[in-house]
């Protein structure tokens, strides 16, 4: 596939949203201080101050870094001129190994049209014995960021990398998009996990960690200061990188990772002093009431119904919808209640929300999956059954023509294909590579289900 048609599905959905916000607040500074008397000082500050500490600093690993060659760690440059070569790069930038005082890191630097590349001795120590593949994740995420130039572009933005919270939600945009580059470029999620891993927890301990329980720690930790923390820091917490690599590669998992209300708050809270500092008191009162007159506050919300539902917790579900709760919430990415039902293989729940109304055939944004094919995809027969005795549409075909029967096909699910096919799913259909669920059961060696499909083909 061509590299330029994957950009749309590897590059993270925030990276040129918060890109354009940090251009936008960097052109204000910019022309406010052209039209400043201080113009002449703050300039040479703001641009020529980083050039200059970049330059010198690139200038002192030349000098003092092992650079890899085809003769100095002939393997690792072989790793590297590889990957280069599939992410299209004309030359291999200067990749070098420095010391690093037990520091685990490695970064990519850019000056003059020089591209460089640097792994501190640990990391490279360690990953070189033994593992290679998670070596190969982390020299491709850092050439990953020189392919996405994200270097030149923050020399743009230098006014935004200073101000806390927008330059580090572009950096932090980045640091997905590259892993999610370096992932699909190296074809290996497991070495990309493992790769994470070996930051959070060291060189000895990460072959270790129950993965699983590490993710689902973090996913607990909550508060003002942990969200301060991450808001912060120009790198996501790793166990995040990690759940996004999960859900890139389409890996089912009960993790959630809630979005935190704070920074709402937060910026509710700025908007209310500025308020009260030009004279507003009363008008913004009369906002709050009217505000509040109009909410119901008995009602449950979009978040407790997706945390119930994500949880498996059935009575819960059922006590919220009684209480008026909305079956069809949604996420931001389109991943509703009933599709967290299907993956964990809740009929209870499942039915609950059907009779309540959620609908059946709601596609998610990121990989336009519905409840059927969730509940296909997990080996969730149960709510197969139950969603297609609701009447979802056995049939219903994403942008490529894949339909569910091609779903249960692939993954070898007899019992699901013979549900669809009672429900009045078409053998026939095919995608838009012109195959068959037939087609997909036969290359999968399938032959059982092959025969099923074709005479249920023929029978139509």
């Amino acid at each position: 596939m061509n590299t330029n048609e994957l950009e749309p599905v590897l590059i993270h959905k925030k990276e040129e949203r918060y890109y354009v916000l940090a251009i936008i607040f960097s052109v204000l500074v910019y022309v406010g201080l052209f039209f400043s008397i201080i113009f002449m000082f703050i300039i040479p500050i703001i641009i020529v101050v980083p050039l200059l500490a970049q330059a010198i600093m690139m200038a002192n690993i030349r000098m003092n870094g092992v650079r890899i060659t085809p003769r100095q760690f002939p393997e690792v440059f072989t790793v590297a001129e590889a990957q280069c070569v599939r992410m299209g790069f004309p030359v291999v930038p200067d990749i070098y190994v420095m010391e690093s005082s037990g520091v685990l890191n490695a970064f990519a630097s850019r000056f003059f049209g020089r591209n460089m590349v640097v792994l501190y001795s640990d990391l490279f120590e360690l990953l070189k014995s033994g593992g290679e593949r998670e070596l190969a994740f982390v020299l491709t995420h850092e050439l990953a960021h020189i392919k996405r130039n994200h270097i030149m572009k923050q020399l743009f933005i230098i006014p935004a990398m200073w101000l806390p919270f927008i330059g580090e939600a572009y950096s932090r945009a980045c640091e997905y998009t590259c892993d999610r580059m370096a992932a699909y470029y190296c074809n290996d999620v497991e070495a990309a996990m493992n790769g994470l891993t070996v930051l959070a927890i060291g060189k000895s301990l990460y072959k270790e960690v129950d993965r699983e329980e590490y993710l689902l720690q973090s996913s607990y930790e909550t508060g003002f200061f942990v969200w301060l923390a991450e808001r912060l820091s120009t790198h996501p917490p790793l166990p995040k990188r990690i759940h996004a690599i999960q859900q890139f590669a389409g890996y089912s998992s009960s993790i959630v990772f809630k979005t935190s209300r704070i920074g709402i708050v937060v910026a509710a809270i700025a908007v209310f002093v500025v308020l009260g500092s030009i004279g507003t008191g009363i008008i913004f009162s009369k906002s709050i009431d009217t505000f509040m007159s109009q909410l119901d506050v008995t009602a449950p919300t979009d978040e407790e119904m997706l945390g119930a539902a994500s949880e498996g917790d059935a009575e819960l579900v059922q006590q919220l919808l009684s209480s008026g709760g909305n079956p069809n919430a949604a996420d931001a990415e389109g991943w509703t209640a009933l599709m967290w039902a299907a993956q964990l293989n809740d009929t209870v729940s499942g039915s609950a929300l059907i009779e309540a109304g959620a609908s059946l055939d709601v596609v998610e944004q990121t990989y336009e999956e519905t409840a059927l094919t969730i509940a296909i995809y997990n080996g969730s027969v149960d709510v197969v059954e139950v969603l297609l005795k609701g009447n979802a549409n056995p049939d219903l075909e994403d942008s490529t023509g894949w339909t569910p029967l091609m779903t249960a096909a692939t993954e070898g699910d007899m019992e699901s294909i013979k549900l669809l096919l009672q429900a009045g799913a078409d053998p026939g259909k095919m995608d838009e590579t012109g195959y068959t669920a037939a087609d997909y059961a036969m290359d999968s060696g399938f032959e059982d289900i092959v025969w099923l499909l074709q005479e249920s083909g023929e029978r139509i």
